[in-house]
């Protein structure tokens, strides 16, 4: 329990922005206690780690192994495989869960994208099948890597259509939107005008306007100027449902992912709890560039 646990309590609690005076706060302990856990120097009673999950709203085997349960159990990808002019996939096997933040890793070329696109339904497997414990439709939203937006519209038309198609719209709604990812300035100019960074801020925000129970992201912040990758990270860490992200910000993986999915020549070479791995002393960045260069 101790290696993996110690960093589980260390990164929920970060989650939930409490610091360690205010969780020995509700434990009724002092906050020597809960550094002492999150140190691997000692060890809280059953009462303690009960007390615990209910405080960090998580399963206790979540808590201490970072195990989900299958009642979680969001979407199963079984034994899929696809090829083009060559192999993308092998007999790729996954499951997501309902607090998932899943961080999707590999060299270009290795198949992430479409891996991505078989489980949005955009590619058929040639083998295999994706099974989705929700309605797509209405509880799966996608961030592609290249921006879908109309481009001879300006930015309020454009949020204004997309909450329309996905019932969501109010013009209270609309004007929060774009207040809430720095677009008010740009709310009438025509997307054809606006720069790199902002056209991925309005992408992201048209992902973003429903909740969803599966959010993907494919390379997110490509493109996007630094303030709108700092703005994205923090938005994303108010997300509810599971999150699947292409990503190679290693950085932000440590802060703000709880799984590291490694795709190499088509397979998934390496599925990890981010707890695991900071458990073993490595940085996410180590942790791909050790396992990504060794071979089979």
């Amino acid at each position: 329990m101790k290696n993996v646990f110690k960093s589980q309590l260390s990164l929920l609690r970060q989650k939930k922005r409490l610091s360690q005076e205010a969780l020995a706060q509700k434990l009724y302990v002092s906050r020597q206690s809960v550094s002492k856990w999150e140190h691997g120097e000692a060890e809280p009673d059953i009462d303690k780690l009960i007390a615990l999950a209910e405080i960090l709203a998580v399963d206790l085997d979540f808590l201490l192994s970072g195990q989900q349960s299958n009642d979680d159990l969001i979407m199963q990808v079984q034994k899929i495989s696809k090829k083009f002019k060559k192999t993308v996939l092998k007999d790729i096997n996954l499951s997501v869960y309902g607090r998932d933040r899943i961080a999707l890793l590999g060299a270009n070329g290795s198949g992430k994208t479409t891996i991505v696109n078989t489980i949005v339904g955009l590619v058929k497997p040639d083998n295999g099948q994706v099974k989705r414990f929700f309605n797509p439709s209405a509880d799966l939203s996608v961030m592609p890597q290249k921006n879908v937006l109309i481009e001879s519209l300006k930015v309020r038309e454009h949020v204004t259509l997309s909450t329309q198609i996905q019932r969501q719209y109010s013009p209270t709604f609309v004007t929060e939107m774009i207040k809430k990812f720095n677009l008010n300035e740009q709310s009438q100019v025509i997307i054809s005008q606006l720069s790199g960074g902002q056209r991925r801020r309005l992408a992201l925000l048209i992902s973003l306007l429903k909740p969803a129970k599966l959010l993907i992201l494919d390379e997110p912040t490509v493109g996007m100027d630094l303030e709108s990758i700092d703005f994205f990270w923090h938005y994303l860490d108010h997300v509810g449902g599971s999150v699947i992200t292409i990503t190679h910000d290693f950085n932000q993986i440590d802060h703000y992912f709880t799984r590291v999915v490694l795709l190499k020549d088509g397979v998934i070479a390496k599925d990890e709890s981010v707890a695991a791995i900071h458990a073993n002393n490595q940085t996410i960045e180590q942790w791909y560039r050790v396992n990504n260069q060794a071979v089979g």
